[in-house]
């Protein structure tokens, strides 16, 4: 075997199956059931990949099951496919994330070079998706989960590259975890662990520039989750062919067919969403992991009607109108009142009153509270006009304080009748610019106004449980406000 060889094929994924079979055929009994790594009892064989096999072991030091990657004997005496054997085991262990399965331990023993990592016991969404489609909500619920691992991988520096149903293991709870960092590209130059110019991936879920071999970066991974979440919505993957080549092919030229083709229940915000993934263009697909987690909050069961303008613009109102009120006796400093309010109320709880009743929640785009430097830019982005408004009131009135005002037009000059203008001008021009950075919500896909996008901040829909206080304050509200309305 040539080093080339030997260095390209030594992390290809690893494939799962059921211990005892696999296609129909009886697997050889493996020397390593039985016995013992370290302080880990192998119990069985949970894979093969092409240099390297995984088991499910229990952690005597622990007393938990493990999951251990073992490189094989047969290149295990080489030393730059051990390198790189640690180095893929190194670099998912920097990944400490719910989404990300966990590295617990990197050894040797006897000459046998393998890695301890979070036992999943699935299943894979693979295996999932041969039941048939997944509904199109929990399809949704593990796009997101599975964003969030990658761009936690991101934040390390790596991309994944080999993003696919198979790799998308299911816990007990249902929740996503990201497996195999086989062919994890670093953007920070440490790690390459694939030969420069090879085509890594699976072809089923390839993107256009992965299947021509060139760079790729984090949109690569984007393409590739678009195309696991199109298998997941419509039951098939976007494209198949008779050969591995065939399919990359499609990748690079072809236009999937429209998800709701095939699943005419999901909604046209989702199905824009996918197409926006799997753009053949890096360019055109979501620039952030932070703005696709966004596109899909907004695409989830009930968030549209609840998170969209006129829901913000009512629990605004709610808001407002107390300040307003306060501004009859404080003057001024009702402003400051108002800065205090929104500030400390999205900073400590996420609601203010008015999104308390109509059950809107503000975090941040990875559903974190808010730190004190997104809530303060959130409010300072959202009241920008209110402040422009004053700079332009104190303008005037420090310029034009010891002016003489003259109410017939006859008398006044060209340069009186002119400046007017552009003071009006120049409000409507705020009120026009504050308008739309609101109103913004209206037409984003993730219901975001601009100091929602400014402060990476999300209003998300959270409604309150049928007995809790909150539940009991709508109720109230809602029979006070019918029989004002029955009279």
């Amino acid at each position: 075997m040539s080093e080339g060889e030997r260095s390209g094929h030594a992390l290809e994924p690893t494939m799962l199956f059921d211990q005892g079979t696999r296609s129909g055929r009886t697997i050889d009994v493996d020397p390593l059931i039985g016995s013992k790594l370290r302080h880990f009892d192998i119990e069985k064989l949970l894979g093969r990949g092409g240099m390297g096999s995984v088991y499910l072991a229990r952690d005597t030091s622990l007393d938990r099951p493990v999951a251990i990657k073992v490189l094989s004997p047969e290149v295990g005496h080489h030393s730059d496919v051990v390198a790189r054997f640690e180095r893929e085991a190194r670099a998912q262990a920097r990944l400490v994330h719910p989404n990300v399965t966990q590295i617990y331990f990197i050894g040797e023993d006897r000459g046998t070079h393998f890695f301890a990592m979070e036992y999943v016991p699935g299943p894979a969404l693979n295996a999932v998706l041969e039941r048939g489609r997944v509904p199109w909500p929990d399809a949704l619920e593990y796009a997101l989960a599975a964003a969030r691992g990658l761009r936690a991988a991101l934040a390390h520096g790596f991309i994944h590259r080999d993003v696919k149903p198979s790799n998308l293991m299911l816990d007990p709870d249902s929740r996503v975890k990201i497996l195999d960092f086989g062919l994890v590209k670093s953007t920070r130059g440490d790690v390459e662990l694939t030969r420069d110019g090879a085509i890594v991936g699976s072809p089923l879920y390839m993107a256009p520039e992965q299947g021509r071999a060139e760079d790729v970066d984090h949109r690569a991974d984007i393409y590739s989750l678009g195309c696991a979440l199109y298998h997941m919505l419509t039951g098939r993957p976007p494209f198949t062919a008779a050969s591995d080549v065939g399919v990359i092919s499609m990748h690079v030229t072809d236009r999937a067919t429209t998800v709701r083709v095939h699943s005419p229940e999901v909604p046209e915000a989702l199905e824009r969403i996918v197409e926006r993934m799997m753009a053949k263009r890096p360019a055109d697909r979501f620039a952030t992991y932070d703005e696709l987690l966004a596109a899909l909050e907004g695409a989830r069961p009930g968030r549209s009607e609840h998170t969209g303008f006129p829901m913000r613009a009512l629990a605004l109102t709610i808001d407002v109108a107390p300040l307003l009120a306060a501004a009859a006796f404080v003057g001024v400093w009702a402003a400051a009142l108002a800065a205090v309010y929104f500030v400390l109320c999205h900073r400590f709880g996420g609601r203010t009153l008015g999104k308390w009743l109509l059950d809107l929640k503000v975090t941040a785009a990875d559903g974190e509270p808010l730190s004190w430097q997104a809530a303060l830019l959130r409010f300072a982005a959202f009241s920008w006009g209110a402040l422009a408004w004053s700079a332009l009131g104190a303008v005037v009135y420090f310029v034009h304080r010891h002016d003489h005002v003259a109410f017939e037009l006859s008398r006044l000059s060209w340069k009186q009748s002119l400046l007017p203008v552009i003071y009006a001008s120049l409000a409507g021009t705020i009120f026009v610019g504050w308008l739309g950075g609101f109103l913004l919500a209206v037409f984003h896909p993730g219901k975001r106004a601009l100091h929602d996008l400014l402060a990476r901040t999300v209003v998300a829909y959270v409604p309150a449980p049928p007995g809790s206080r909150r539940a009991r304050v709508r109720r109230f509200l809602a029979a006070r406000l019918a029989r004002q309305g029955g009279r």
